[in-house]
């Protein structure tokens, strides 16, 4: 990893001279960190690490990345997730502020794609109405690491795929809509699923999924912890509870 990094640094050097990038005084960059791994990172992400004064990062975001700052970044820990939680979302939105007032150059760095399943757009919509100028950079989502690592899933142009999110359900007054995804056939990818997989998966098996269906688990996908469990639709929560399989983990049907 370390070999991978100084590599990075001496590409990045030369690419930071050729670099298009504009990351003014004042202004947001609200940029992807990737699923994990440093070799999952763009070479965008670290020339703005290299400029950036403030970057504000997530508790998903492998601080290896922060490896590219340079010497006198203020680094500023943000994390809410359960065990971790270090500020909440008023806080960030005040940083965001403050430092882009102070004519800093601001990074706002999230864990995979921003693009995908993020509260970025929270963001925006309040930098823009506090008429701050932003820029977004995108990047690899987890589900694009999972496909990659797991090694048995591939699919072709023809085929469907149907990306969902269990964090939305607890939270969503629209009823999902289930019987879409079943009809739609294809694999399905499940961001933030595991704390809802039993409902997930009783109400695939409700539409008429095999409950032989293949499923994939990738826990962490990318990092050096990752885990990779094979099952099928029928035993998927009963792998979880005995794997005590726990968030990040894309869960893959079919």
């Amino acid at each position: 990893m370390v070999l991978c990094i100084i590599i990075l640094d001496i590409i990045v050097n030369i690419n930071l001279k050729q670099s298009n990038i504009k990351f003014n005084k004042g202004t947001v960059i609200i940029a992807s960190a990737g699923p994990g791994s440093v070799d999952l990172i763009t070479l965008n992400l670290i020339n703005i690490l290299k400029l950036a004064d403030v970057v504000i990062y997530d508790a998903l975001v492998n601080e290896e990345i922060l490896s590219f700052c340079k010497k006198n970044v203020k680094l500023i820990y943000a994390g809410k997730i359960k065990e971790k939680r270090a500020c909440t979302q008023t806080e960030i939105n005040d940083w965001l502020v403050k430092y882009s007032h102070k004519k800093n150059r601001v990074l706002r760095l999230k864990s995979g794609d921003v693009s995908f399943f993020s509260r970025a757009s929270q963001e925006i919509n309040f930098l823009k109405k506090n008429n701050i100028k932003i820029n977004i950079f995108s990047g690899i989502t987890s589900s694009q690491a999972a496909i990659h690592n797991s090694k048995k899933i591939f699919f072709n142009k023809s085929e469907i795929c149907n990306f969902i999110t269990g964090h939305k359900m607890i939270k969503n007054k629209k009823k999902f809509d289930y019987e879409l995804i079943t009809k739609n056939g294809g694999k399905i990818f499940i961001y933030m699923g595991v704390s809802q997989i039993e409902e997930i998966t009783n109400n695939l098996l409700d539409k008429g999924i095999d409950k032989n269906e293949k499923v994939t688990i990738v826990y962490n996908a990318s990092r050096k912890s990752q885990k990779i469990f094979h099952t099928n639709l029928n035993k998927c929560c009963g792998l979880i509870k005995k794997k005590k399989i726990v968030s990040p983990a894309i869960i893959i049907i079919k």
